[in-house]
């Protein structure tokens, strides 16, 4: 059921002698937006129809962080997601992403030193109608912007990056994060630092034994399958394709967005 599922482009990078174990419910995970507020509409519509479709009201939808930055639409992308609950009509996560963590650093301790505008920082701050480049290099100069960019941001925005965001989802044998785990490690004794930022070696090392890992943060032209995990960073700012992975009973399957109208 497996690789029927499954487009044919993706049909070579599945584990055909470990595939990923049943799902305890329908689950799906949305990979790294990057600004791309188009497609993430898109998303959020295919993924709000397959669950009126198939009757899936017990399924849970988990957003695996990066939704900021890189892309043209930052402000637009954070709107979205404050009304995709409702829209969803179900269990909805938000995961911590390592370009959250970026811009909450920035706001909250602006004379930090960062390289946030050159990770995309600029696209965000850009979508919030400033010029980042109107600032000067300094500690001040990158102060004045923070303040700048505070006020310029809807208070919603603020606390979602503050309040609404998570390390981690936890639905066993499923554990989602932005950025993989550190194997070596219980799943409650994960630091945030691995699961936001990542750690050397994930990919190869995988997952738990019994367990399956989803995350984002490693960008690859198709979902990336590895030991006991699967990546969904495609790249979206970039490729013009946002992935969404779904785990239903014992098979996998997935919806594609592009800006072509996938």
């Amino acid at each position: 059921m497996l690789n029927r599922l499954l487009p044919k482009a993706f049909r070579r990078a599945v584990p055909d002698d470990a595939p990923p174990p049943p799902a305890p419910r329908p689950l799906f995970a949305v990979g790294d937006v990057h600004g791309m507020a188009d497609l993430l509409d898109r998303t959020i519509q295919q993924i709000a129809a397959r669950i009126r479709r198939d009757g899936l009201e017990d399924a849970a939808v988990i957003f695996l962080g990066d939704y900021i930055d890189r892309g043209p639409q930052s402000r637009e992308v954070l709107d979205l997601l404050l009304k995709a609950p409702k829209r969803l009509g179900v269990e909805t996560v938000f995961l911590h992403g390592n370009h959250e963590a970026f811009a909450l650093r920035f706001l909250d301790r602006p004379k930090v030193p960062t390289r946030w505008l050159d990770f995309g920082g600029d696209a965000t701050i850009e979508s919030y109608g400033i010029d980042p480049y109107e600032y000067d290099t300094t500690l001040d100069g990158k102060a004045a912007l923070s303040a700048t960019l505070a006020s310029a941001m809807d208070k919603e925005h603020l606390r979602f990056l503050h309040e609404r965001l998570v390390t981690h989802y936890n639905e066993w044998p499923y554990f989602f994060s932005h950025a993989g785990i550190d194997p070596r490690l219980s799943p409650e004794d994960q630091p945030a630092q691995v699961l936001i930022h990542g750690m050397r070696g994930f990919r190869k090392l995988g997952g738990w034994e019994g367990g399956f890992v989803v995350h984002g943060h490693f960008a690859t032209e198709t979902p990336d399958f590895g030991p006991r995990r699967l990546g969904v960073d495609t790249e979206a700012y970039l490729s013009g394709v946002l992935t969404t992975a779904i785990f239903h009973g014992d098979a996998v399957d997935f919806i594609e967005v592009t800006e072509r109208g996938g």
